[in-house]
């Protein structure tokens, strides 16, 4: 029983990791640390590329969604500010 305690620990803490990624670009952290948790690595890959568009070298804006270039450091329709990893 304490290993399946352990596991999920260790489970719940490294969804934290995609959780705060898709955060940090307008999704719900609560519904990716659940995502992060019972999927880890596909989580994972799947908030490093929320967004990005690779066919126009676009992404969305995470707040208003209005597609801006993936160099832009601003949303020209809502002011929103990108973090750059």
């Amino acid at each position: 029983m304490g290993t399946i305690v352990t596991i999920a620990i260790i489970s719940f803490g490294l969804g934290l990791l995609p959780a705060f990624m898709a955060s940090q670009k307008g999704r719900s952290f609560v519904a990716w640390w659940v995502y992060g948790a019972l999927l880890f690595p596909v989580a994972l890959v799947h908030a490093l590329f929320i967004g990005m568009s690779f066919k126009t070298g676009t992404k969305n804006c995470g707040y208003c969604r209005m597609a801006v270039s993936v160099n832009a450091t601003h949303c020209p329709r809502c002011g929103h500010e990108f973090i750059s990893l």
